[in-house]
């Protein structure tokens, strides 16, 4: 017979299936947004130097989010799923058993899922919304022309595949920042700019002949070719959010489905509270972060607060009150446990 896996391992195994599923739903998100680019209409904004109008023009809504809604719901419901498999079943007249199975659309779960998912997808608009604002008004400041100023927001079409590429739709401010300090450092054909792209580590490698060229001979980099390395750099800096936002948030939402599970079942009187408690469980190696190797192992009651050495308190691991600090890439998980001894003196 097969031996059954281990808590942690099945719940890891959880955790792996959906987290690629997540990160590809926001790629999803940000291809939908770039295949409705209107380049026109933009332009036209920008010559008119109305900024909020082509913000506008770009459509970034919540709806545009709708994949990544989608699978983050799902990832709740499977943490709800999880937490339910340790409520007890309760005994029928007729001498069967009833099995508990979380409700997503119960009162408590359904508000728990609408605040978090709403919340996380307002402030990615707002973000972004933030970021693309900064980068236009920049773009008018250096004298850039419309169109060029468009096209390094939106990226620009690959005849092969059709799709656009580049562009910093979808990064956060500070990594549309790093995209303009890049193109900067390389139209700059001072050595010492050029030499500081070295120092980013997300650049594309395969360019570094052009630079080191660049600095040995004093000629400045074409245009076609900056353009060429920025947007691979830009989008190595999307891959690198898409990932962040999928570790990030599988976790926020697989925990958040199992404190809305055990919820539910205290509301129906299928468990007592006070015998529900919570493991927190962290990866022992070396890119685990210390507060949280500190936390690992610890148990609390299902109302009660993991205290991390930081300071920052949590209800469970990737609880946004922690702040980035403790929840971005965090790879820990919790248990959720039902105590039967709890109660006995």
């Amino acid at each position: 017979m097969a031996k059954r896996p281990s808590q942690g391992n099945h719940i890891r195994g959880l955790l792996d299936g959906l987290e690629p599923e997540l990160r590809k739903a926001f790629e999803k998100s940000i291809d939908n947004l770039k295949a409705g680019v209107r380049l026109a209409e933009i332009v036209d904004r920008l010559e008119a130097k109305d900024i909020e109008g082509a913000i506008q023009t770009l459509g970034i809504e919540a709806s545009t989010f709708r994949p990544l809604k989608k699978e983050l719901d799902e990832t709740f419901e499977a943490g709800g799923n999880e937490a339910a498999r340790r409520v007890p079943r309760v005994s029928q007249n007729n001498g069967s058993t009833a099995l508990f199975r979380f409700d997503v659309e119960h009162p408590t779960a359904a508000q728990e899922l609408r605040l978090y998912s709403s919340t996380l997808i307002t402030n990615i608009v707002e973000d972004q919304r933030q970021a693309i604002r900064e980068a236009l008004a920049n773009g008018i400041a250096a004298g850039r022309a419309p169109r060029r100023t468009a096209l390094d927001i939106v990226g620009r079409i690959n005849r092969v595949t059709g799709r656009r590429e580049g562009g910093i739709v979808g990064l956060t401010t500070p990594q549309s920042r790093y995209v303009e300090s890049l193109r900067l450092r390389l139209s700059s054909g001072d050595p010492k700019s050029l030499e500081k792209v070295f120092g980013m580590s997300r650049r594309d490698k395969r360019f570094d002949r052009t630079i080191i060229k660049a600095i040995e001979t004093g000629q400045k980099i074409p245009a076609e070719m900056i353009e060429k390395m920025t947007a691979r750099y830009a989008d190595s800096l999307l891959l690198l959010r898409g990932e962040t936002i999928a570790r990030t948030e599988t976790m926020t939402a697989f925990n958040k489905g199992q404190m809305a599970a055990m919820q539910q079942a205290i509301n129906e009187g299928r468990v007592s509270e006070s015998l529900v408690v919570k493991v927190w469980h962290a990866f022992v190696d070396k890119r685990t972060r210390d507060t949280h190797l500190n936390l690992n192992q610890k148990q609390v009651g299902f109302k009660d607060l993991f205290q991390s050495i930081s300071g920052a308190q949590m209800l469970h691991p990737g609880d946004p009150a922690g702040g980035p600090s403790e929840i971005v890439n965090c790879r820990c998980w919790m248990e959720t446990k039902i105590d039967f001894l709890a109660d006995i003196d």
